[in-house]
C-alpha cells in the first residue's frame, strides 16, 4: 500500500488562487477577444493568455466562432406574415392538378 501525499497549505492556496484568477479572467478574455480592453488590463490579459493553455484555447475558440459568424450571411427568422405570403404565392404558381380545381 502506498502512502498518499497530502498537499501542503501553500500548494492548496496557490491552486485556489489560480482557479479564482481564471474565474475573474473569464469575462476579460471575452472582452479581449472583442478588442474592448485597453491599457494595463489588456496587457495583463495578453500576458496571461500567452502563458495559460486553457485561456489561450478559449480565446482561440472565441476568435474562430467570431470569424465564422462574420463569414456567414445574415439570416433573420421568417415572420409569420412572410411565411403566409410565400405559401400563398406558391399556391398561385402551382400547376392545377386533380386535387386542386382549375381556376
Amino acid at each position: 500500500m502506498s502512502k498518499q501525499r497530502v498537499p501542503r497549505p501553500v500548494q492548496v492556496w496557490a491552486e485556489c488562487r489560480e482557479k479564482l484568477r481564471h474565474v475573474r479572467l473569464r469575462g476579460d478574455v471575452e472582452a479581449y477577444a472583442d478588442g474592448q480592453l485597453t491599457g494595463v488590463r489588456r496587457a495583463r490579459v495578453a500576458a496571461h493568455v500567452g502563458a495559460c493553455w486553457a485561456c489561450s484555447g478559449s480565446l482561440e475558440l472565441l476568435q474562430l466562432i467570431k470569424a465564422s459568424l462574420r463569414g456567414s450571411p445574415r439570416r433573420t427568422p421568417v415572420t409569420l406574415a412572410s411565411a403566409r405570403v410565400r405559401r400563398f404565392a406558391h399556391r398561385l404558381t402551382a400547376p392545377a392538378g386533380p386535387e386542386r380545381p382549375g381556376g
